[in-house]
């Protein structure tokens, strides 16, 4: 007997009868996929991927991975900063890393160039470039592209150009890039950007060098004391981060505003610890027990209020 296959029965032919399993997939796949609720695009090379979505507020948020990503292979993974893009409807270009060449790639420079070109940027009323330690580089010397864009760049490099800094011996990969490639130095590319906030540990040699070098009137430090090269680690830890990055992308960090959210830093043992060592380091052990007893008193406090940071 011979069987007739219409197209409905053919689309129901399959290698076998198992339920495919369920696939892991990145968060933004829900708004690019083709059934997708939004629009953008998603392109990749063998070093970067860029991930566009375009979203409801007439605001670019422009984040770049740090090195803490560059080996996630997971299908779910996402740029930096993905899910706080979503939520403050913001449209985000998110540039992946899967390497720790901290963006000297000729490819990807060329690629950003042309954005730039063909007034992908332009659209918008607010452009943000962020990021943490390499991807804080990144948004320092990419938002040179964009005139009056603003920074959040936390513990940046100025460059890995060992003819530039060479008390820089961080980062043997990094240094080794070719960094003769444009975009190579956030030293004197900041001029045309709108306000740039750089956070930094005062008291962490290599990081406040870097700052130091990038120092200009549109350029504000923020003293993350005793954070070491960990900042947004720490301002996430004192429900600092969020506040101070979403005013960075709708408004503006001041100081007044980021002081008042880094008072916390007294209730974290991560800060009394540091401080304590500081002064251990100094001969100062009287100072050192003060600020061990300060933090257990303020733990006290906290318990009896039911919250704590840690």
């Amino acid at each position: 007997m011979t069987t007739t296959m219409n197209d409905d029965d053919a689309e129901l032919d399959t290698p076998d009868d198992e339920v495919p399993p369920s696939i892991a997939e990145p968060l933004w796949f829900a708004e690019l996929s083709p059934g997708g609720t939004g629009e953008g695009f998603f392109e990749k090379t063998s070093r970067h991927a860029l991930m566009f979505v375009r979203r409801a507020r007439p605001v670019l948020f422009v984040s770049f991975d740090n090195l803490s990503n560059v080996g996630d292979k997971s299908p779910e993974r996402g740029p930096w900063a993905y899910k706080f893009a979503r939520d403050l409807s913001v449209s985000h270009l998110g540039v992946m890393a899967y390497g720790k060449m901290w963006y000297r790639d000729a490819d990807l420079i060329s690629r950003m160039q042309k954005l730039r070109d063909e007034g992908f940027f332009e659209p918008y009323d607010r452009v943000v470039f962020s990021g943490s330690s390499m991807g804080a580089f990144a948004a320092l010397v990419f938002a040179s592209l964009v005139p009056g864009a603003h920074v959040l760049a936390f513990n940046p490099q100025s460059t890995l150009d060992p003819a530039l800094v060479p008390w820089e011996e961080r980062y043997w990969t990094g240094r080794r890039q070719d960094w003769t490639l444009p975009l190579g130095d956030a030293r004197d590319a900041l001029s045309e950007a709108g306000p740039v906030s750089v956070f930094y540990d005062p008291y962490f040699t290599p990081d406040r060098r870097h700052f130091e070098r990038i120092v200009g009137p549109n350029v504000t430090g923020y003293k993350c004391w005793f954070s070491s090269h960990k900042s947004a680690v720490f301002l996430r830890k004192i429900d600092a981060l969020k506040p101070i990055m979403t005013a960075g992308l709708l408004d503006e960090v001041t100081p007044d505003m980021f002081y008042h959210h880094y008072r916390r830093r007294r209730e974290l043992r991560w800060y009394a610890g540091a401080l304590a060592d500081y002064y251990t380091q100094k001969g100062r052990e009287d100072m050192a027990h003060r600020a061990m007893k300060n933090f257990r008193q303020l733990k006290r406090a906290r318990t009896a209020e039911g919250r704590d940071p840690e």
